[in-house]
């Protein structure tokens, strides 16, 4: 988050964008509570009412967080807590339609979303955000070395205003992480040959 949140800030004043891929514990929908504790993190209302009204109104069973924890809200919270405005991190998967779909991209490529996490199916092959995109985050491996190859090139394109970019790729010590990045290069270098 630090590194997420480091890049955010520098990049303020040219509005600069990141990208952060996520492969497991996407996100299925969200209860009324998680809703709630977004919005809570960003603003007073939430569609028109305001919040105190809102939690009156629900009982305390819909209050009471039941869904399975999943990495994305994990982290549009701690970013949110660090200073980041909750309207400036995005899910590709709450674009559900391909309305939606035009309507973030074009936020993301003008700046106004500033972190859009996604998973390499949803913001791989035709994701064209990479107008401002200066950082790209890898949190997971994926299995097959040209999924890899489509993440990199939503940042590595023509149409980019950063003649500099950076890729991240985050490993856990002592985990499975360092063995599945190690497999894909493999796979990498055997599918060069």
């Amino acid at each position: 988050m630090n590194n997420l949140h480091r890049i955010w800030q520098e990049g303020a004043a040219e509005k600069l964008t990141q990208l952060v891929f996520c492969d497991i514990s996407t996100p299925k929908g969200r209860t009324d509570a998680q809703e709630l504790k977004v919005a809570k993190a960003g603003t007073q209302t939430v569609n028109g009412v305001e919040l105190a009204a809102l939690e009156d109104s629900l009982p305390d069973e819909v209050l009471t967080p039941t869904a399975i924890f999943n990495v994305y809200d994990d982290i549009r919270g701690k970013l949110v807590e660090k200073g980041i405005p909750a309207h400036q991190v995005a899910f590709i998967h709450e674009a559900n339609t391909e309305v939606k779909k035009k309507e973030l991209f074009a936020k993301v490529r003008c700046g106004d979303v500033r972190v859009l996490i996604g998973s390499t199916a949803k913001c791989g092959a035709g994701t064209n955000i990479q107008d401002r995109l200066v950082a790209l985050h890898d949190l997971d491996c994926p299995w097959r070395p040209g999924d890899l190859t489509q993440r990199s090139g939503r940042i590595e394109r023509q149409g980019n205003l950063n003649e500099e970019v950076n890729i991240y790729r985050y490993v856990t010590e002592a985990t499975f992480d360092a063995y599945l990045w190690q497999t894909v290069e493999n796979k990498q270098k055997f599918i060069a040959r």
